[in-house]
């Protein structure tokens, strides 16, 4: 039997492409991805970061939890701290959002002992990069908030550190400590997310600069809303 992201594995030529969208290096946006529809992030550039997450576009407060996501798809097999197969939202609501359907980084296609995402690693916000000594650098909470922004949420209105952290190449050693490396995805490998219920995918195209994680420079992502079956003649 075919696994969920083999079943889901279609052609090019099978989609019928909705909306097409390449989005600046270090900003934050967000996108309508109705049931149904599939949400492809592509490294349009190269090894670079998408820090993602999704929301009930019906109701804001039901969102995706990495947390409870990597926890249930680990008990099912399918999946843990640095891949997934279902995103499932948080409690008390615990609703499968989207499944990945292709993946070729996270299923192990460019190698890589763990996958190629790390699922529960939150992102880059102010104090972080006081922390690191780059307190005036741009960062994924800054893109976030611009894309809450543009659904009329602010920050503080939702819990946005639980995020799914596409292509980042990160892992907890065995002292505890975080560790990092360049992105394992090559230019022009993409992710599939296909919509369970209407969603909002909120996202940023992460600015970090310093350390392996963008492989030291920040690039654009080419994100994509699909739909099956091929162009219409003339479109």
């Amino acid at each position: 039997m075919k696994s969920a992201q083999e079943a889901g594995r279609r052609d090019d030529g099978d989609w019928r492409i909705i909306e097409d969208l390449v989005v600046p290096k270090c900003t934050g946006k967000a996108m309508g991805v109705r049931r149904g529809q599939t949400f492809r992030a592509i490294a349009h550039e190269g090894k670079q970061v998408l820090d993602l997450t999704f929301l009930n576009a019906h109701n804001y407060r039901e969102h995706f939890s990495a947390e409870l996501s990597a926890f249930l798809n680990s008990l099912e097999g399918i999946g843990g701290y640095y891949r997934l197969t279902k995103l499932y939202s948080n409690p008390p609501y615990e609703n499968v959002l989207a499944t990945v359907t292709n993946d070729i980084v996270g299923a192990g296609g460019r190698g890589g002992e763990r996958g190629g995402h790390y699922i529960d690693d939150g992102h880059c916000t102010r104090r972080l990069l006081e922390f690191m000594g780059f307190p005036d650098d741009r960062t994924c909470s800054d893109n976030l908030a611009d894309a809450f922004s543009e659904i009329g949420l602010r920050q503080e209105d939702t819990f946005d550190c639980t995020i799914f952290n596409v292509w980042m190449n990160s892992w907890t050693d065995e002292r505890g400590d975080m560790q990092f490396a360049r992105p394992l995805v090559k230019k022009g490998d993409h992710i599939d997310f296909l919509a369970h219920i209407d969603l909002v995918a909120v996202f940023s195209v992460c600015p970090l600069r310093h350390g392996p994680c963008n492989d030291h420079e920040p690039k654009a992502v080419r994100l994509q809303i699909l739909e099956e079956g091929p162009e219409e003649p003339g479109i």
